[in-house]
């Protein structure tokens, strides 16, 4: 299966326990456009370690104490799962960044 997003969409789900025979996986990409932050409100928290990769632009990740982790073209990160965080795009072209939810257990 082939998959292939456009800039346009906010966040396009390329593998989940819809389509792929692992539930402990979830993949896809999101893309932030300048200025916009991801969840609007609040936190976002999973019950998986989020993995991510920046593939263009620049993505801010910022934890629930207060760190902020920069994230350009080429940088991975590990949310830890539980782990509240936003992600936000200050930068002037869209950042667009890979993720993957992984159940450990």
């Amino acid at each position: 299966m082939i998959i292939k997003p456009t800039l346009a969409e906010k966040m396009t789900i390329f593998f989940d326990q819809k389509n792929q025979p692992n539930e402990r996986v979830t993949m896809g990409l999101i893309t932030l456009q300048p200025g916009e932050k991801s969840p609007a409100e609040g936190f976002a928290r999973h019950d998986q370690d989020e993995y991510s990769y920046v593939i263009s632009g620049t993505a801010h990740t910022i934890l629930e104490d207060g760190q902020d982790l920069l994230g350009k073209p080429g940088d991975a990160q590990l949310i830890e799962k539980g782990e509240g965080h936003i992600n936000y795009n200050d930068g002037d072209e869209p950042a667009v960044v890979v993720w993957m939810l992984v159940d450990r257990n």
